[in-house]
């Protein structure tokens, strides 16, 4: 038997390497060459007809492998589900995760303005219906009002998140700081150091220069660098042969609002076979009932969702602009 406790996180991206795998074996050994045969469209259909079930992902059984991924609106979770095609005599096969449903901040926000500027149009109309047609309308302006005061309060949580993740003044300021710190503290004496050198022509000086770039200034470029990117990383392309830089101010999650993370679960995740069966994968990972707290990048606010009311969504070189000082 062969544990391994996956993260929430890490358990659905498994998930979907499995169901990719599955999908991607199948079509490049059965549909493909259908596909790309000169068959006609009536013999392709006679051989699609002729197409067996595919493997099970985990015990390669022509039984398939059952998927499913359900949204609930209601209580904002989304379940991942995974189990053996043959019902009768099934593998160990048994995958079943509860996430929560997110939403892009950005829509959030764009959607609740939206919300807001209708309301206070239809205020409008209202208070012209009760000047000019004498209408009573207390009880709808009241309802209105009521209800811009919910969606208001609502548009200023979801901006006042998004300031925080992506836009933190304090974070600013942090690193404003740091750098006019090394500007002052580091790439001055350094500078020094390598002037002196240069008019002294003293090997002891330059080492002392490169002991200080190397053991002071770097980490502090480092800090400087994890202030001002949290992705920063670099990729290759393959299909441009190319390696790429990726830096980010901030994480793609942080753009992302969670309605509510107190029922997220691996509930369970179960691969490999038994002894009496035959497979390529022959270890066997079991997970039961375990909740995984996940820290999400914001003030750890939680916010639930409710139904009625739309409210919680290498080469370094030294710049001398680092420096703004005398």
């Amino acid at each position: 038997m062969n544990n391994n406790n996956f993260t929430l996180i890490e358990s659905i991206n498994e998930y979907y390497k499995l169901k990719n795998k599955y999908e991607t074996k199948y079509y490049e050994k059965y549909v493909q060459p259908i596909v790309t045969s000169n068959l006609s469209k009536r013999e392709k259909r006679v051989a699609y007809s002729k197409l067996p079930k595919p493997e099970c992902v985990n015990c390669k059984k022509n039984v398939g492998t059952i998927w499913e991924v359900k949204v609930n609106d209601d209580d904002q979770m989304k379940t991942y589900k995974a189990k053996c095609g043959d019902l009768e005599h099934p593998c160990p096969l048994d995958i079943h995760i509860i996430y929560t449903i997110t939403s892009p901040l950005y829509d959030l926000i764009t959607n609740e303005y939206r919300d807001v500027e209708k309301t206070k149009l239809d205020i409008i109309k209202t208070k012209n219906n009760a000047l000019f047609f004498n209408k009573n309308v207390q009880n709808e302006f009241n309802d209105l009002l009521e209800t811009l005061k919910m969606e208001t309060s609502a548009l200023g949580y979801y901006v006042e998140s998004n300031i925080v993740r992506n836009y933190n003044p304090e974070k600013h300021k942090l690193l404003k700081q740091t750098i006019q710190i090394f500007g002052k503290e580091y790439l001055l004496p350094f500078k020094q150091m390598v002037k002196e050198y240069e008019e002294t022509n003293n090997v002891v000086i330059m080492n002392n220069a490169v002991s200080f770039y190397v053991n002071e200034m770097i980490p502090k470029i480092k800090e400087i660098q994890s202030l001002k990117y949290e992705v920063n990383v670099v990729e290759f392309d393959e299909l441009e042969n190319v390696y790429k830089l990726i830096q980010l101010e901030s994480l793609l999650e942080r753009n992302e609002f969670y309605f509510t993370i107190d029922n997220e679960a691996v509930v369970k995740f179960v691969t490999g076979v038994k002894d009496d069966q035959s497979s390529e994968d022959t270890g066997l990972v079991v997970r039961k009932k375990r909740k995984t707290e996940k820290v999400r990048p914001d003030d750890g606010t939680k916010k639930k969702r409710n139904k009625t009311v739309k409210k919680p969504a290498g080469t370094i070189v030294i710049d001398d602009d680092l420096y703004e000082g005398p």
